[in-house]
């Protein structure tokens, strides 16, 4: 970091971030804007990395890029906080512990079919209208956890407006931390902002259960590679320079479980089009545990939330399901692959009742089955056990 203080009163004015270095230069990036700056400031280095206060004293905050406190959502409680700074390295192997609880969401389509656990790191790829935002704030009111750490990157001001007063109104305002940087923002803000949403998240290492949501990890990688590229990187695949790629790891391997607590993480990722191949997308999924594909389709018919069951994954399911449990979503899902097998029929009108006795107990079933998964939008989710109601699917398939 460096400080840019005014020479006739040694005022500092502005900050500057170190994002590159070229031959003998150092390449800085302004944090924040240009205003108040002139030819009379100077580079001072500080010989520090941007850091922030993490603890409890931030709970029912939001919290700009930089760390600053913009709103509150409660009064303060006890200021039991330390400074760190944002950007450190993974928790090593040998500090980690496997993941072995399951995180119980409320989400039907996610507890019983695509079961997450406590340590988990998933991502919510879509495109854009599907639906991601109504999954989050589902996932926030019903998933038990005693810190929510939300970071909102390079959104519209009024989805952060939106958001901030969905969490004004929620009983778990005194567990939420807010940290956002608009699209307007420069982008080593953006990328601090994701960056500092992480760090707050290590109530971890005080035993607590977190769950992170950065929304999203593609305006994210947009941010890298305008600094990466305006540091005098090259492009590399599909126009991101190859420090991107190596920056993404650093962050999305910094969640999971420890033998003090957890970090549960949900990562955004926006797909340019259902069909085509994204690599950028694809490179976030291989270093995700599992990912949740939320469908324009389901999402035009009313479906809330829009999970695609049959394309999304979670890897850690094995690990935190029991037997029972694990073969009755087999069955299940054997049920809705065979239904979207039979759609094609049905669209032609060439399905005929009587014909196949499987098909047929497959249709009966086809309207309870969605019932169970769609949940209306606004709506409070069941939070039965996920086995409830989905053992009668699995029982008469």
């Amino acid at each position: 970091m460096c400080d840019t203080p005014w020479l006739a009163q040694k005022q500092v004015v502005a900050r500057a971030q170190v994002v590159g270095l070229q031959r003998e230069r150092t390449v800085l990036s302004l944090i924040g804007n240009a205003q108040g700056l002139s030819r009379d400031v100077v580079l001072y280095p500080t010989g520090r990395a941007l850091s922030a206060w993490v603890g409890y004293s931030v709970l029912g905050a939001v919290l700009d890029p930089t760390g600053k406190i913009v709103e509150r959502f409660t009064p303060e409680v006890a200021p039991i906080s330390e400074e760190r700074v944002i950007d450190v390295a993974p928790p090593s192997y040998a500090s980690r512990v496997g993941v072995r609880e399951p995180l119980i969401t409320g989400v039907r389509a996610i507890d019983g079919l695509l079961t997450c656990g406590v340590g988990q790191r998933m991502g919510i790829f879509a495109s854009a209208g599907c639906g991601k935002t109504m999954l989050m704030h589902m996932l926030i009111e019903q998933t038990e956890a005693d810190v929510f750490v939300i970071g909102l990157i390079g959104e519209r001001g009024r989805e952060v407006t939106e958001f901030v007063d969905m969490l004004r109104a929620s009983h778990k305002k005194e567990k939420c931390v807010l940290v956002f940087a608009t699209s307007d923002f420069p982008s080593v803000d953006r990328c601090n902002a994701a960056q500092l949403a992480t760090i707050e998240a290590e109530l971890r290492d005080q035993g607590k259960r977190v769950v992170l949501f950065i929304d999203s990890m593609t305006r994210y990688a947009r941010a890298l590679r305008d600094v990466a590229l305006a540091s005098g990187e090259r492009p590399a695949r599909r126009g991101y320079p190859a420090s991107v790629f190596d920056n993404l790891p650093r962050l999305l391997e910094r969640p999971g479980a420890t033998s003090e607590g957890s970090i549960t993480a949900f990562y955004t990722v926006l797909l340019e089009s259902e069909e085509e191949a994204d690599p950028m997308a694809d490179e976030i999924r291989s270093i995700l545990d599992g990912h949740l594909y939320l469908s324009r389709k389901l999402a035009g018919q009313g479906h809330y939330p829009a999970i695609d069951v049959l394309k999304s994954v979670s890897r850690v399911f094995g690990q935190v399901t029991t037997p029972t449990h694990a073969e009755q979503a087999s069955a299940v899902r054997k049920l809705m692959t065979r239904l979207e097998e039979l759609q094609l029929f049905i669209d032609l009108g060439k399905y005929r009742p009587g014909e196949n006795i499987d098909n047929d107990r497959a249709m009966q079933m086809r309207d309870s089955l969605k019932t169970w998964l769609c949940t209306a939008g606004g709506g409070r989710l069941s939070t039965n056990p996920p086995l409830s109601g989905m053992n009668a699917f699995a029982d008469q398939n």
